[in-house]
């Protein structure tokens, strides 16, 4: 496997070993050696050590008392507790978005008044209706995300909510689900906002990030009958 251009190393080792452990291929319990990840990604230790402890820092690893590294891979329920907070997270931070636009008459600043966020979510679900296939849906469905975190203008909320969205709801947006679906539920979303309704605001998010808890999950428990690597739904059909 080759470095990917323009991408630190550390940052790619990163990015290769969480796929992996998203993915079933390293399994819970795994030892993370350093010397035999050096070995297969074609890297020096240095750039692996520091990876590691990022993985350990975002809980995808663990440190044991005799200092090895083991990969850390969540349970069912465990899984199903990250959606659900995910969930309430971007929740919250819409409710607070809508509000905040409700009380300034539908723009956040002089100079989106005519663009209110609603309108700016919507185009990127036009976007992601009209995308060409299934890679380029997910692409569109997490710069929804993206930009709907960055909406409030809280830089450090919109940090916080990046750091929870990356990883098991990332992989599963990019992965898994049934993206003309997933697109009615965003929908959902943003016409909850125009309107300023909090409860279905809520609802919809439930509903969306629930579907996708499941989807994962149920890729482990196929990838456990069958063994190997988790696979999404087109490919296990």
């Amino acid at each position: 496997m080759g470095l990917m251009m323009n991408v630190p190393t550390k940052d790619y080792i990163v990015e290769t070993i969480k796929e992996e452990i998203l993915s079933g291929q390293i399994k819970p319990g795994t030892e993370l050696a350093q010397e035999a990840l050096a070995e297969r990604l074609g890297v020096s230790r240095m750039p692996i050590r520091e990876a590691l402890q990022n993985l350990v820092q975002e809980g995808f690893a663990v440190r044991l008392p005799n200092r090895h590294m083991q990969a850390v891979v969540l349970d069912r329920e465990q899984i199903h507790d990250v959606f659900h907070m995910i969930e309430m997270m971007m929740a919250e931070n819409t409710i607070l978005l809508a509000a905040k636009e409700h009380r300034q008459g539908g723009q956040l600043t002089e100079e989106d008044a005519e663009d209110p966020s609603s309108v700016q979510l919507e185009r990127i679900l036009k976007g992601m209706k009209n995308a060409p296939d299934e890679r380029r849906m997910a692409e569109w469905e997490m710069l929804f995300h993206e930009r709907l975190i960055s909406l409030l203008g809280n830089a450090y909320l919109e940090q916080m909510q990046k750091k929870m969205l990356d990883g098991y709801a990332a992989y599963a947006i990019t992965h898994m689900g049934d993206k003309k679906e997933s697109c009615r539920r965003l929908k959902e979303v943003t016409e909850a906002m125009a309107a300023n309704d909090d409860q279905k605001i809520r609802e919809a998010f439930a509903v969306y990030f629930s579907s996708y808890a499941n989807a994962f999950t149920s890729a482990r428990d196929e990838e456990d009958k069958m063994g190997g690597e988790w696979r999404n739904e087109d490919e296990a059909g």
